[in-house]
């Protein structure tokens, strides 16, 4: 677990993070526990040669309550850290369920398997095997499918 003091606003606050995936992380934040979905990690487009930034976007719920997305999700597929594709599970017109896995990628010495986080079709596949990727980069494009209304007895 990593722990960092931060100033916010003048105000100290302590952070711990406990749990850091591809698409997710636990942290405590003054002794507060939260859940938080990572929807998009992207570089810095103002300052391409400099350091790449993680932006953690998403919705930050307590731990333990359920999450909630407000609209619709984007369907793009983006690697979350640099490494090389190990593995690609799908393919053009291929049907997807949001949990389902991807691909496979090698990052820091680490296997991370990417799940998608919508339901859809594979509308691209940008990579293959052996690729490397940088972070932020787009590997696959799901055509999000609405969610099918319940049909009612009248």
């Amino acid at each position: 677990m990593r722990k960092y003091q931060l100033t916010i606003n003048n105000k100290s606050i302590t952070v711990n993070l406990k749990e850091l995936t591809a698409e997710a992380a636990e942290v405590e934040v003054n002794g507060t526990s939260y859940q938080i979905t990572i929807d998009n990690i992207h570089q810095d487009e103002e300052n391409p040669t400099g350091p790449a930034r993680r932006s953690l976007t998403g919705p930050i719920t307590p731990a333990g309550s359920p999450a909630t997305v407000g609209g619709e999700k984007s369907g793009s597929v983006c690697a979350p850290i640099p490494g090389s594709i190990m593995a690609v599970y799908v393919k053009n017109g291929d049907e997807v369920q949001a949990g389902q896995p991807l691909y496979k990628m090698e990052a820091m010495k680490m296997e991370n398997e990417i799940n998608s986080r919508v339901s859809g079709l594979v509308a691209a596949v940008h990579v293959q095997q052996g690729d490397t990727v940088a972070q932020g980069q787009e590997i696959i494009l799901i055509e999000v499918t609405p969610p099918r209304r319940r049909q009612t007895d009248r």
